[in-house]
């Protein structure tokens, strides 16, 4: 028997407590959801998968420095100076869990003030002019809170980031794949938090119980036209998305049908039944509405309801939903291959059939996978490390974990998610039912300028917040009385920011020699004779500044450090991770 969580339902109908007519009339509420945007049909380029002969076996030997900031970027950890230093020669297998474990006890974000706020509900027939028009005050009161409160529990997760980052990471991916859209559940605050703890509840923990429970949840109801669904006009939408986007594709991974159309309408027969009232917050079963018929799914024959469906799913299906979710966090968190379609499209099969492997030995909890795929030895394959591009968040919260010594003021959330939002991610909106596409598609010739304001208003600030102070930074990553720091310094900078190998880089230093006294002060040797990255580095970093003067508490220094951070982030690579 499946746990129901957040629910309260009951075999009879109307329930205890519930109206009487227990399918709310919204319209007559003054309110309409908007309707889930489909999945756009998108030609793709077959594309092959990345010669790795790596698998998921243990990565063992210690994580060097570059090894650390990929592990931590790609797993959600802000990259503070101090967290590097903490996973730098550890060990993958070690680290993650470790890792995985701080996140999970760390203390959730408090429970809202709103979270148990229905909507108002509307007068009956007979009311006097007075109750309606009350009613509209009121109605339109709490609309204009929700506002106020669906944008505070935006920003909120955007805070979370910095205390929970592979939790949280994890249900930002979660979000991406079981899709909502705020506006299809009304854009009511409620549903988006109770969305996002369903997310936040299952990130690591069953599959099978999350896509149960994901079903029931209020937002997913509503968004997919659940609450419609009755017998006689069953709607197929999330019956539809349940088989080709939430658990298993249109095949497997070796081209085979996973389904037929009859399943599909099959399913959402058995699916029907269900309503949301959006002004006691809760979720009813009507027998009445329910379709108790025989039905057949995947050439099984039964009276199947919504457990039934979920049992069925899971039992004849289970190779297929497996080898799906493996390549969808494949993609999510270690690569994902140009050109789109088909979710195995550039991934090898045999690294996503292992992986697979592990989902079912440990009966489709998630957390083994994650381990095992982020601890392992195809992870950290240099061809791995630097070959995705950087998510909105991972800007926005990478670039304040990436440059200050702990998390911002909590002032600053609502500023990070807006910037997120100008970079085309909209927390709990993504932009249709298949998700935000990613990765490639979130640089183009408009975004990328954007990405650079950003960085830039980050950095410097406006005339409401200062500059950040980049020389606690400083001296985190290198050493202030080291001779050479004007050497040092810009290459440790370089190092922490771009997940690329400094000697595959060109940095368009300036032509003219380095400033001052050259000839007593001469470039010490092991410098002058190393890596050519070392000197254009420092000559972009120094500018005017002759080497041997330089020291980070000049009074000039905090603005050339700033500076210098901009030179970086304006780099394409900084876009990687």
């Amino acid at each position: 028997m499946h746990r129901r969580t957040f629910l309260r339902l009951s075999p009879t109908a109307p329930l205890d407590g519930a109206p009487d007519d227990p399918v709310p009339d919204l319209a007559a509420a003054g309110i309409t959801p908007r309707a889930h945007t489909p999945a756009p049909d998108r030609p793709y380029v077959p594309t092959e998968p990345l010669a790795i002969e790596a698998g998921l076996e243990p990565q063992t030997a210690p994580l060097n420095h570059r090894q650390a900031l990929h592990l931590l970027r790609r797993l959600g950890v802000p990259a503070f100076p101090s967290t590097v230093q903490d996973v730098e020669g550890a060990i993958a297998p070690a680290a993650v869990p470790a890792l995985l474990d701080q996140a999970l006890s760390a203390p959730p974000p408090p429970r809202p003030e709103w979270a148990d706020a229905g909507f108002p509900r509307p007068p009956g027939d007979d009311a006097t002019p007075e109750e309606r028009d009350a009613y509209r005050a009121e109605r339109d009161a709490y609309l204009e809170d929700n506002d106020e409160w669906i944008l505070e529990y935006r920003s909120e997760w955007v805070g979370t980031f910095f205390q929970r980052g592979p939790l949280e990471a994890m249900a930002l991916f979660w979000s991406d794949h079981f899709v909502t859209e705020s506006e299809g559940y009304f854009n009511l605050a409620v549903y988006a938090y109770r969305y996002l703890e369903l997310l936040r509840t299952h990130a690591l923990g069953n599959f099978r119980d999350f896509v149960y429970d994901i079903g029931l949840n209020p937002a997913m109801l509503l968004y997919l036209n659940g609450n419609e669904s009755v017998a006689g006009a069953p709607n197929e939408n999330y019956a539809r998305e349940l088989l080709e986007l939430f658990t298993m594709g249109q095949t497997d991974l070796h081209g085979a049908e996973n389904y037929t159309q009859g399943d599909i309408e099959e399913i959402a027969r058995a699916l029907t039944g269900w309503v949301v009232d959006p002004f006691e917050l809760e979720i009813y079963f009507i027998p009445e509405r329910h379709d108790n018929r025989s039905k057949t799914i995947f050439g099984k024959t039964g009276t199947f309801d919504y457990d039934g469906v979920i049992d069925l799913l899971f039992a004849e299906r289970a190779r297929p939903i497996a080898e799906f979710v493996a390549a969808k966090l494949y993609r999510r968190f270690v690569y994902d291959a140009p050109g789109g379609g088909p979710v195995y499209n550039g991934l090898d099969p045999d690294l996503v059939s292992e992986l697979a492997d592990v989902l079912l030995d440990a009966d489709f909890e998630i957390r083994p996978a994650v381990e095992a795929l982020m601890a392992s030895a195809h992870f950290f394959d240099p061809n791995i490390m630097g070959a995705q591009i950087k998510s909105p968040i991972a800007v926005t919260v990478g670039t304040m974990g990436d440059l200050l010594p702990e998390p911002p003021d909590p002032e600053l959330h609502e500023l990070l998610y807006r910037l997120s939002f100008i970079m085309q991610q909209r927390l709990l909106d993504p932009p249709n039912v298949a998700g935000w596409e990613e990765h490639h598609s979130w640089i183009d010739t408009t975004t990328l300028p954007i990405r650079w304001l950003v960085s830039d208003f980050l950095l410097y600030g406006n005339q409401n917040r200062p500059p950040i102070d980049l020389i606690p930074f400083a001296e985190e990553i290198h050493d202030p009385l080291d001779p050479a720091a004007a050497f040092h310094l810009p290459v440790a900078m370089a190092e922490h920011l771009l997940p690329i190998p400094l000697d595959d880089l060109r940095f368009d230093a300036p032509d003219e020699p380095f400033a001052g006294d050259l000839v007593n002060n001469p470039i010490p040797e092991d410098i002058a004779n190393g890596p050519q990255y070392v000197l254009d580095l420092a000559k972009i970093f120094l500018g005017s500044v002759p080497w041997y003067e330089w020291s980070l508490y000049f009074d000039q220094s905090p603005a050339l450090v700033l500076q210098f951070a901009r030179y970086v982030m304006h780099l394409p690579e900084y876009q990687l991770t």
